[in-house]
């Protein structure tokens, strides 16, 4: 027996469900929460027998056939005991829990506040839906252009969709693992919902409506498919004010988490949380929810990151948030992170001094130069003139000639080497005060490499929640290993390097 509900003052309860009450001397409809299912008066009727919430991968709302759904604006008006709720269902053939996502737009279109203070003989516009061949109900949202004319193109009503290949069942199983770990519990708090009263006996079945502890020592109660009636949640609430239900498919999305947390009796819950780490390397981390469980939670590093995700955070990133004081929980998450990359290796370029960075950028790109090479300015057999200056660093590259040289203040040095650019040579003069940034540059320009300085993109997995980006020369070239490399003098500490090793990206010490 799921849920049993027996009610002793039936004549009592029968005036109330006709009766209307007077608001500032105007009537208004009934109070959804004491509206009786009539199932619930019938004496042979001991169990409400459980609904299926069919939420498809298009997480398109489907509805029961039914001709009342408007293809147009639609107006209602309020009959005594109706709400909206009812006007959904009945009328319009949506379920439980179509209607409730309906509600938002019916609130909008309308300008109701309060769906609890409808009035009699109030009108109510329907916004117009139409059915698609596969059954699911779509919206037409009127939209108004600058003219102020209307237009309404079609607007897919969604739901969001639950993650594949995770079954209800299985998912409150993860989720109460979790739980216990969040949530100090006592053992009264997840014993089954029961009341004894004078009047009536009510009981919910705890397979079917699970039991979660919130921390003001208050339970949730989990109505995984929306079967308890409003005159049923209005008993419970009001016997026990720590109550609190939920009513969601838990499919493992993001929003039953929402639903979850929120009704948990956190300090406080902030949903998509973000931190940034660094500034170059930046190291961003998004959470889809921080929770503080206490006031004190900052002071004592107790704070915990929820994620509704299937994909994990890799393992130093929990290393890592756990030494900065971040709990990390991924109830839903199973499958192994795969960050957005490319196969380069990335150079890390150390060295402080021109000719060392020099030296350690040539390393990179797989160059070792002559070092004081002798270079013909003029050869012995032109009119037995021999001129040659020392080039400082020599190499060849795809056919082509380089020459590095520092400028040391004379001028006639400078000018003889601006005299081999004549005859062919690259040339690439350095500065005592060239940082690493103009070096690079220099010998990318003269080599026309593909490539330019900036903070780039070097991990990024959505799915996973995280980023990485850094500052350097992000260098494409079919003569480079794998076809492209990434220079930087940007240091890394232990979690970059471990995030990188981690996704299959080396890092090279120049």
């Amino acid at each position: 027996m799921f849920l049993v509900l027996k009610i002793r003052v039936l004549l009592f309860v029968s005036v109330c469900t006709g009766m209307l009450f007077c608001v500032s001397g105007a009537y208004s409809a009934m109070d959804p929460r004491f509206e009786l299912d009539p199932q619930a008066l019938g004496g042979s009727v001991t169990s409400v027998k459980p609904r299926k919430v069919r939420v498809k991968r298009s997480s398109r709302i489907h509805v029961k056939s039914s001709s009342a759904v408007p293809a147009k604006d639609s107006v209602y008006i309020v009959k005594p005991a109706d709400n909206i709720f009812k006007i959904l269902m009945r009328d319009y053939g949506l379920s439980n829990n179509e209607a409730e996502s309906f509600i938002e737009e019916i609130k909008r279109e309308n300008n109701i506040y309060d769906i609890r203070r409808l009035k009699i003989g109030q009108k109510i516009i329907i916004p117009p839906v139409r059915r698609s061949s596969d059954g699911s109900l779509k919206l037409l949202q009127p939209v108004r252009d600058d003219s102020g004319s209307t237009a309404a193109p079609e607007q897919a009503f969604k739901l969001e969709s639950p993650l594949q290949g995770l079954s209800e069942q299985k998912a409150v199983s993860m989720l109460h693992n979790v739980w216990n770990q969040v949530v100090p519990s006592k053992k009264d708090q997840l014993r089954p919902l029961s009341f004894q009263t004078s009047t009536f006996s009510l009981t919910l079945d705890p397979e079917r409506y699970p039991t979660f502890a919130r921390m003001d020592g208050g339970r949730i109660v989990l109505d995984q498919d929306g079967s308890i009636p409003p005159l049923v949640k209005s008993l419970i609430e009001n016997k026990d004010t720590s109550v609190k239900i939920v009513t969601e498919v838990p499919s493992g999305t993001k929003r039953f988490m929402a639903s979850m947390l929120g009704a948990a009796a956190f300090y406080s819950v902030e949903e998509n949380f973000s931190m940034e780490f660094g500034v170059d390397p930046k190291l961003t981390i998004n959470a889809d929810f921080k929770v503080e469980k206490t006031a004190e939670s900052l002071i004592k590093q107790d704070v915990i990151l929820v994620n509704s995700r299937r994909t994990l955070l890799p393992p130093s990133l929990g290393e890592f948030l756990k030494k900065e004081g971040f709990s990390l929980y991924e109830p839903f998450a199973s499958l192994q992170p795969f960050a957005q990359r490319d196969s380069r290796t990335i150079h890390y370029v150390s060295a402080k001094s021109t000719p060392e960075m020099i030296d350690s950028i040539l390393a990179a790109f797989s160059i070792s130069p002559e070092r004081d090479r002798p270079v013909d300015v003029f050869a012995s057999d032109n009119n037995g003139i021999s001129l040659s200056v020392k080039a400082e660093r020599y190499f060849e590259r795809d056919g082509q000639k380089y020459v590095v040289t520092s400028f040391n203040g004379d001028p006639i040095n400078y000018t003889l080497f601006r005299i081999l650019e004549t005859k062919g040579y690259k040339v690439v003069v350095s500065e005592p005060h060239d940082d690493f940034r103009k070096t690079a540059e220099k010998l990318i320009s003269q080599m026309k490499l593909n490539g330019t300085f900036a903070q780039h993109e070097l991990l990024q997995d959505r799915l996973a929640g995280y980023s990485l980006q850094m500052s350097g020369f992000k260098l494409d070239d079919p003569l480079f290993p794998g076809g492209g490399i990434f220079l930087t003098d940007r240091p890394m500490d232990r979690i970059i390097r471990e995030l990188l090793t981690e996704n299959g990206i080396s890092v090279d010490t120049r």
